[in-house]
């Protein structure tokens, strides 16, 4: 299984997404690399590009590259990795965001992930940081 190890992307929100490998990360990863068998899988706590408590759980992305979505539609391959997380669905995940592809999708598409879009309501990090430039002027 391969993971992506490049920087995420350029726009606000994805630049701020982390890869930490917390119990609950290592805990999702385990989990869809059995349900899916995935040849490449990545899991992004994208929690801090909203407005949680710091070093917050809630919101996470996953890419999964699996040739077990060969013939499946997209609602099917999402109902695969949503069976694989339910209890982390029923508890600590509010938010998912899930690309499940098949490895032909996944070259085709050049072996990139989709950029996250930035929070309407904002995040405290974001908040941090203009209260931190204000301060400075």
């Amino acid at each position: 299984m391969t993971r992506i190890d490049r920087p995420l992307a350029t726009n606000n929100a994805s630049g701020r997404a982390v890869v930490r490998g917390t119990v609950l990360e290592r805990t999702i990863r385990a989990r869809l690399v059995e349900a899916t068998g995935a040849e490449v899988l990545e899991v992004l706590n994208e929690s801090r590009m909203h407005n949680v408590p710091p070093k917050a759980e809630t919101h996470f992305r996953v890419v999964v590259v699996s040739s077990r979505f060969e013939g499946a539609n997209r609602l099917r391959r999402h109902r695969v990795v949503h069976s694989a997380l339910a209890e982390e669905l029923a508890g600590p995940i509010h938010a998912l965001a899930i690309e499940a592809l098949t490895p032909a999708e996944w070259r085709a598409r050049g072996e990139t992930r989709s950029l996250s879009p930035d929070c309407r309501g904002g995040s405290r990090f974001d908040s941090a940081n203009q209260d931190s430039a204000k301060a400075a002027e």
